[in-house]
């Protein structure tokens, strides 16, 4: 049976790449949409040829690589019923421009794609639309003098792909846009005002994309452009998401010191981009920075459950298999889940992790003489993940009530006073200005407030917080902020800001340079947010600006 489906699928293969639809018994104010093979015997008062460019007609010409030509030739002398060869497909082809040219009675119409969308670049006109040039004019035009024509008659490019006159668009879209064409084109702004406003008329959803983008435009702040004010309506809301109503985890803080409105959308509205499966081609930043997150974590938890911490000289080679073991069964659960494409870039993507790790032990038997490690991803609120077992589960309020969640990658205790020095480890490389860094802007609030969170919460004297950038590429450098009165007062200030911008509802796109680039957000406030601030009032933009400049 399933050999007999095959052959009525060979039989039928012809037909049904086609959707025949019979022609009505009237054809009068009808278009007859046909191949050329089924113009054979027909005429028409005016037949259209779509499609005269390179590799659409003609296809590119492809041998068939079980039986080449040249071998088809021979066969042919011998065969009843010869091959398909490069030369008959050809003379196919001639013959279907033919039948076409032939069924018109009073005009052809001949036309090709000037631009091949997909690859965004400019179509060669088929060798065929020279002949039909040749036979109407009595020479042969070259390509450039082709194409100059072909402009000339459409008047139409990618960027407005409509022509000239309105009169010669072929569906509404195309009017619309020739409509406005010429509005644009006119050189008295005021001669033209007021023209085209059936188009807002009849289509709501473009009134309501015109009002937003002239409204975005304009020198000054207006719900278009986001959250930029407080109402009656969303007061109680905005209460609600104030850092001394809700906890919030820093990560989600030092969004705003990037960009408000990311803010607003992330930590507030919790919108995520739409996550599409795909093969893992290279390791990103985000999924390398989790994958060494959890080896640090299940390697320090290996070893205080072998009683191997603090990691000495002596105990290095015993640490060191510990580390290899945690890598090896990390890995192995990452590659079930992410199903990396290339199995090489994927094994070289983890000998550079190992790498770095072994470098990160070394570091950890200089640092054991004096800090033992306690605590490894210590949570604190509701935290997605495995956590340590000392871990608290409500969130944790510091000076002012603002509240806190989040998970410690390292908590170590000094082996003297007892003290904790609270480390958030970073994949990446430093950031300029690393030995000043306090707390970057309101970019980088770990050290500082992690250090006040852990304080607060197991009341225990912490003397600081540090950065450990536990990379080759990173240096193994780390940096240091003491939790002194000016570290404390600093990180509580980024918070009184984002409580003050919260409570006044003032959470408007104002992204630092280059923000947009990397934001996941841009689909909701377009490509040109940096330019349009910059026509907008900066004052009520003072504390942020202030904020931004800080180290």
């Amino acid at each position: 049976q399933a050999k007999r489906l095959d052959e009525v699928q060979r039989v039928l293969a012809e037909r049904l790449l086609t959707v025949t639809a019979e022609p009505p018994a009237r054809r009068e104010g009808r278009v007859f949409v046909a191949t050329p093979a089924q113009l054979r015997g027909r005429s028409f008062a005016v037949v259209f040829v779509p499609g005269l460019a390179e590799r659409i007609f003609p296809q590119k010409g492809h041998e068939d690589p079980l039986l080449l030509d040249a071998l088809r030739d021979d066969l042919n002398e011998v065969l009843p019923t010869p091959l398909a060869t490069r030369h008959a497909r050809l003379s196919q082809e001639r013959q279907a421009l033919r039948l076409a040219a032939g069924a018109a009675e009073t005009r052809l119409v001949v036309s090709y794609p000037r631009i091949d969308q997909n690859e965004a670049r400019a179509r060669v006109p088929s060798f065929y639309a020279l002949d039909l040039m040749q036979a109407t004019t009595g020479r042969v035009p070259n390509h450039e003098e082709l194409e100059a024509l072909a402009g000339d008659a459409s008047r139409a490019f990618l960027a407005w792909p409509a022509p000239e006159d309105p009169a010669e668009a072929i569906d509404e879209q195309e009017h619309d846009l020739a409509v406005l064409r010429r509005l644009l084109d006119a050189p008295d702004a005021e001669a033209v005002k007021g023209h085209a406003h059936y188009l807002l008329a009849l289509n709501e959803p473009l009134r309501r994309s015109v009002i937003a983008r002239w409204s975005r435009g304009g020198s000054k702040w207006t719900p278009h452009d986001g959250l930029v004010r407080r109402t009656e309506a969303t007061a109680a809301a905005l209460a609600r998401q104030r850092p001394t109503a809700r906890a919030y985890s820093l990560s989600a803080l030092q969004k705003f010191a990037a960009c408000p409105y990311q803010f607003v959308l992330s930590a507030m509205f919790r919108l995520q981009p739409l996550a599409l499966p795909e093969p893992l081609q290279r390791m990103n930043p985000l999924t390398r920075g989790s994958l060494v997150h959890e080896m640090h974590a299940k390697t320090l938890r290996t070893l205080q459950q072998q009683d191997g911490l603090p990691v000495t000289a002596a105990s290095l080679p015993a640490a060191r298999r510990a580390l290899d073991a945690t890598i090896d069964a990390v890995a192995t659960d990452a590659h079930e889940r992410l199903a990396p494409a290339v199995e090489r870039v994927w094994q070289e993507e983890i000998a550079a992790i190992r790498r770095d790790l072994h470098g990160w032990l070394d570091l950890l038997v200089t640092e054991g003489e004096e800090w033992v490690p306690r605590y490894f991803e210590f949570g604190f609120g509701s935290v997605p993940g495995e956590r340590d077992p000392a871990s608290l589960p409500d969130p944790i309020a510091i000076d002012g009530g603002f509240r806190l969640r989040g998970a410690i990658d390292l908590i170590e205790e000094h082996r003297t006073t007892g003290q904790l020095r609270v480390t958030d480890f970073k994949t990446g490389r430093p950031p300029d200005g690393l030995d000043k860094l306090v707390i970057d802007g309101g970019r980088v609030l770990q050290p500082v407030l992690y250090a006040v969170a852990v304080e607060a919460g197991l009341r225990r004297t912490v003397v600081g917080g540090r950065l450990l950038f536990s990379t080759v590429s990173g240096g193994f450098r780390s940096r240091t902020i003491a939790l002194d009165a000016a570290s404390r007062q600093a990180g509580l200030e980024v918070l009184r800001i984002v409580e003050d911008a919260v409570a006044e509802g003032f959470l408007p796109p104002a992204p630092e340079a280059k923000t947009c680039e990397r934001c996941d957000y841009r689909p909701v406030c377009g490509t040109d947010v940096h330019r349009r601030v910059q026509r907008k009032p900066s004052q009520p933009l003072s504390h942020l600006h202030a904020l931004r400049e800080r180290p």
